[in-house]
């Protein structure tokens, strides 16, 4: 047995609506599909659900709690040409800084902010050659 390929990521979100506010009026995703408890995204070839975390719990018939701040299961990321645009924007309007942009030794310039859940968000943006510290 193999996977063949990531599908789709699914956010579990307290409320739909402000996360889509986040996803789609912040980070200017196209929505693709929306149901009363789950929407989805236009991300590329991967998807990105969002599904309430209520929804989830009925799911799985267990209860589920928001993430903590200081414990991130994961982190999502997103590609960007200017990551300094990108957090200045994104600041701008509303979203949790955590880590402003910097280079990494492996050739990124990243940033970190916070979707309205507390999921780490992370900019990326691919150097072409390390910018000077």
């Amino acid at each position: 047995m193999q996977a063949q390929a990531l599908d789709y990521i699914v956010l579990v979100v307290g409320d739909l609506d402000r996360a889509l506010a986040f996803y789609c009026d912040t980070m200017g995703l196209p929505l693709k599909h929306r149901a009363a408890r789950f929407a989805q995204l236009q991300t590329g070839t991967t998807r990105l659900g969002l599904f309430t975390r209520e929804a989830m719990a009925e799911t799985l018939g267990q209860e589920i709690r928001p993430p903590a701040a200081d414990a991130p299961a994961f982190e999502i990321g997103f590609k960007f040409d200017d990551v300094d645009e990108a957090w200045r924007t994104l600041t701008a309007a509303g979203a949790e800084g955590v880590t402003a942009p910097h280079d990494r030794p492996w050739g990124q310039r990243t940033a970190y902010i916070r979707d309205p859940d507390g999921n780490l968000v992370e900019l990326v943006e691919q150097l072409e050659k390390p910018r000077p510290a």
